[in-house]
């Protein structure tokens, strides 16, 4: 992947983020539950599952708004994080937020309707000066756990969203679909794991390429392991 064409896409992202906050906002989907509606960020999550199916979390290194965040505090905290007790914490907040979401829907009878603007009627989230301390407060968040936890430390940690990604991803292979991922010639590695060294979601590269490709649903096919392997070792594109 093109780094100046994926840094790109990701500051737009960022940028338009006081427009699009309750796209991503899991208050806004609980809120709209409780009434009966399905609103934008529900619809967003699932829009998430289903192209996660042929693009992996793609969307985790490219369109996501923590992903400038995240790349421009790798500078201040690079350091590797352990992912596995990370990824529990992530699932124990995701499981409380879909149980309560759930909930929502079952206390209101059901879904009575499809609203993608449930408090955004205005069409932009940040419509008002007192809703950008709720803006300043999700980044501050963002950015201090990634600063204190290491690379990528709140998409591990608390990423409300990867759960839809992730099983996103493990649909498609179960189903044997073509999905955008990093393959690899393990024949011509020289172990210099350099792609290692530079993986901002703290993979082993160098231990996913010697089956073939990196099978982790915690890789985001950024391409950063591609664009420093000094043999072409690994390539990202569309493989069963």
């Amino acid at each position: 992947m093109n780094q100046t064409w994926r840094k790109a896409v990701a500051l737009i992202s960022l940028l338009i983020f006081p427009v699009t906050i309750n796209f991503f906002s899991p208050y806004v989907s609980i809120d709209g539950a409780f009434q009966g509606i399905v609103s934008g960020s529900v619809l967003l999550f699932g829009v998430m599952l289903v192209t996660a199916i042929f693009f992996r979390r793609t969307w985790c290194s490219t369109i996501c708004p923590n992903a400038t965040l995240s790349d421009v505090l790798e500078g201040i905290n690079g350091k590797r994080v352990n992912r596995i007790p990370l990824r529990w914490i992530r699932l124990g907040i995701f499981t409380v937020w879909f149980g309560v979401l759930v909930m929502g829907f079952v206390m209101a009878g059901g879904i009575v309707k499809i609203d993608p603007w449930h408090l955004t009627e205005s069409g932009i989230s940040v419509d008002e000066p007192m809703k950008y301390i709720t803006y300043f407060m999700v980044l501050g968040t963002l950015g201090l756990v990634t600063a204190l936890v290491g690379k990528r430390g709140s998409c591990h940690a608390i990423c409300w969203m990867s759960p839809f990604l992730v099983a996103g991803t493990w649909i498609g292979e179960k189903l044997n679909l073509p999905q955008y991922q990093i393959h690899s010639k393990p024949e011509v590695c020289i172990a210099c794991k350099r792609c290692t060294t530079v993986c901002p979601m703290s993979l082993d590269v160098h231990r996913e390429l010697l089956i073939g490709k990196i099978r982790s649903t915690d890789c985001i096919t950024c391409g950063r392991c591609v664009d420093v392997c000094p043999k072409a070792v690994l390539k990202a594109g569309f493989k069963r």
